[in-house]
C-alpha cells in the first residue's frame, strides 16, 4: 500500500506563513491598545457642569473600574504587540488573551448597564434618567463605550489567533529525522 502523500512546505513558505501571523498579531494588538487607551482618555476627561453640579467619571464606581480595565488592557496590548516575535507559539498566551478580553468585556458591559439606566432611568426602582440634564456627558460616554467595545474586537481577534498559532516546523528535514531513529 502507497504511503499517503503529504504537502509538504518549502522553508520560505514556513517563514511568509509565520511572518505574517505574526504582523497581524501585532497590528491587532497594536489597534486594541489604541482604542482601549482612547476609551479610558475619553472617560477620564469628560466632564459636564450644570447648575454648578459637576459630573464627571468618579462620581459612579463602575467608570473609574472601566478606566482601570482599559488602561490594564491598554498595556497589555501594546506589551504583547512589542513581544509578538517571542510570544508567538506560547501556549499560555492564549489563556492571558483570554482573562484580558474577558476582563475589558466586563468592564463594557458594566459601563454600558450603568449608562443604559443614565440614559432612559428605570423609574419603578426610582431611578431617573440623568441623561436629560446631562446630554454632553452621556454623548462622550457613548463614544468610550464604542472604543472599548472595538478593543474587546481586536483583543478578541488577537486572542483567536494566538489559540491555534502557526508555528515554524523543525528546520531539519526528513532524511535527517530518519538517521536519528532508524
Amino acid at each position: 500500500m502507497p504511503a499517503p502523500a503529504r504537502m509538504m512546505e518549502l522553508e520560505s513558505q514556513q517563514e511568509v506563513a509565520t511572518t505574517s501571523v505574526i504582523v497581524t498579531n501585532t497590528w491587532l494588538r497594536l489597534l486594541a491598545a489604541a482604542t482601549s487607551l482612547a476609551a479610558a482618555v475619553v472617560v477620564a476627561t469628560n466632564h459636564q457642569q450644570r447648575w454648578g453640579i459637576r459630573v464627571d467619571f468618579t462620581l459612579f464606581q463602575v467608570w473609574i473600574a472601566f478606566v482601570a480595565t482599559n488602561l490594564l488592557c491598554a498595556v497589555y496590548a501594546a506589551a504583547t504587540a512589542a513581544l509578538m516575535r517571542r510570544l508567538v507559539g506560547r501556549c499560555w498566551l492564549h489563556h492571558v488573551d483570554q482573562l484580558v478580553v474577558n476582563l475589558e468585556a466586563a468592564a463594557t458591559a458594566g459601563a454600558g448597564a450603568v449608562g443604559s439606566i443614565a440614559m432612559w432611568g428605570n423609574e419603578a426602582s426610582g431611578w431617573y434618567a440623568v441623561c436629560r440634564m446631562y446630554r454632553r456627558y452621556c454623548n462622550v460616554g457613548a463614544g468610550a463605550l464604542v472604543l472599548s467595545f472595538a478593543a474587546v474586537l481586536l483583543l478578541g481577534f488577537a486572542c483567536a489567533q494566538s489559540r491555534y498559532p502557526k508555528t515554524p516546523a523543525p528546520s531539519y528535514s526528513d532524511q535527517d529525522r530518519r538517521r536519528q531513529n532508524p
